[in-house]
This record gives structure tokens, sequence and C-alpha cells, in this order.
């Protein structure tokens, strides 16, 4: 993503930039924790993707896979799951698919 289509937190006070993206189809989210900042990036891609058919919400951590931290991180990638479904569920269209790992 370019840097004129970057997105601010709202958190700091600031808009995202508006750029549509006419040929994104999927949107990956890896790492989703249901912050203010999340919810905020996925609604900027169902506002400006107009092609967008489906969003991928993967809470999972990278950084702890294959540590000795991975299953203690199992809980707190549950929490992640239902803040996403709450957060989101009611705000994706129907024309988008929503699936949360």
């Amino acid at each position: 993503m370019s840097s004129m289509c970057a997105i601010q937190c709202p958190v700091r006070g600031m808009d995202a930039i508006k750029c549509p993206h006419q040929y994104l189809k999927v949107v990956e989210f890896l790492g989703y924790c249901g912050r203010i900042c999340d919810v905020e990036f996925v609604l900027y891609f169902i506002k400006n993707a107009v092609a967008l058919e489906k969003i991928l919400i993967d809470p999972y951590d990278q950084i702890v896979k294959n540590s000795a931290f991975q299953t203690a991180n199992i809980n707190q990638e549950q929490i992640a799951r239902s803040r996403a479904k709450c957060q989101l569920e009611d705000k994706v269209p129907p024309s988008i698919e929503l699936v949360i790992l």
C-alpha cells in the first residue's frame, strides 16, 4: 500500500485517506486483536475496496509461533476471535464474506 493510501489509527485523531482499490477481492488480516485500530483498518477496506468479496480474520500471532508462549497465547486468540465476531459481523455487508479463523 502506498503512503497515500495509509490508514491512521483513530486514537491519534486522524482519518484514513480515501483511496479506492478497484481490483482487491480478498483481504487477509493476520494478528487481529480487536483494538480500535484493527476495526478501523477492516472498515477502511470495506469502504474502499469496491470489488471486495472476502475478509479473512486470523488472530493467530505469527511472532509466538513455535515458541514457549504458544500455549499461553491460545486464550488470547479465542478472545480476539470473539471480539472480531462482535465488532465486525454487523458492519460487513452481506455481499462480502467474513471468515474468522
